[in-house]
C-alpha cells in the first residue's frame, strides 16, 4: 500500500499514525505475510511532487476539508528533455468516512524545477467493487439542466438545449458516483456541436461535487 498523505485545508502532511490492529491468530507453519512496500517511481522528489499536487487536486475538486489518500502506483515516461508525465491510481478517503475511493491520476513533471503540473484526475470506478450501475434518470436530468445552465451563461443570449445519447455511472466507492455522457448541445439557429460531460455526485452531501464539459471536437 502506498504512503498515505492527508489533507486539512491545503495543509498537506503525513496521517498520524493508527491504533496498532489485534493481531489474528497464526499457526507456526503459516507465517503472517510481510507488508506490502510504498509505492515508488524510484525518484524521491518526483514522487513527492506528484503526490503533493494529486492530494490538493483531490481536495480541491471534492470540496471537504479533509481527505486522506494514498498513491498506489507510479508509472513514469519521457514526454520531452525536461518532462516526465507521470500516472497511476491510487484511493481516498473523505473526512471521518472508513470507505475508501479509486481514482487514476495523470501530471506532467518538470525535472528543471523538480515540480508537477496540475493532475488529471479520473474518480471512481478504480477499485475492486466499483462497477457500472443503472443510471438515474432523475440526476441525468438534473446534469442536463445544470449544463444547459452553465451553457447559457457562457454564450449570452443563446439557449442551449442537450441531446445526450451515451451516458454511464459509475461507483466511486458506496458515497460517489460517475457520470460520463456525450451527445450534442443544440443552439437552436446558431447551431449545434459536440459535448461531453463528466460528473461527480456525492450521495453523503447530497451534491454535485465536480460537472466538467468539453465543446466541440475535443468532445467526440
Amino acid at each position: 500500500m502506498g504512503g498515505l498523505l492527508l489533507v486539512a485545508g491545503l495543509a498537506i502532511g503525513p496521517v498520524s499514525a493508527q491504533p496498532a490492529a489485534v493481531p489474528a491468530r497464526v499457526s507456526p507453519a503459516s507465517p503472517a505475510p510481510a507488508p506490502r512496500a510504498a509505492a515508488t517511481s524510484g525518484d524521491e522528489t518526483l514522487d513527492n511532487a506528484v503526490a503533493a499536487v494529486v492530494v490538493a487536486a483531490l481536495a480541491e475538486q471534492m470540496n471537504t476539508a479533509s481527505i486522506e489518500a494514498s498513491i498506489d502506483s507510479y508509472e513514469v515516461a519521457i514526454a520531452s528533455v525536461r518532462d516526465r508525465t507521470v500516472s497511476g491510481q491510487g484511493r481516498m478517503r473523505l473526512g471521518g468516512d472508513e470507505e475508501w475511493i479509486g481514482f487514476r491520476y495523470s501530471t506532467v513533471y518538470d525535472t528543471t524545477f523538480s515540480s508537477a503540473g496540475y493532475p488529471r484526475l479520473t474518480i471512481g470506478g478504480v477499485s475492486a467493487g466499483e462497477r457500472e450501475v443503472p443510471n438515474d434518470a432523475g440526476l441525468v436530468r438534473e446534469l442536463e439542466d445544470r449544463v444547459a445552465l452553465e451553457l447559457d451563461r457562457q454564450f449570452t443570449g443563446r439557449s442551449a438545449r442537450l441531446q445526450l445519447d451515451d451516458i454511464s455511472t459509475v461507483q466511486g466507492g458506496g458515497r460517489l458516483l460517475r457520470i460520463n455522457a456525450q451527445g450534442i448541445a443544440d443552439f437552436g439557429l446558431d447551431g449545434s456541436t459536440p459535448v461531453r460531460i463528466e460528473a461527480l455526485y456525492d450521495h453523503v452531501a447530497g451534491a454535485w461535487q465536480r460537472v466538467n464539459y468539453e465543446l466541440g471536437v475535443a468532445a467526440r
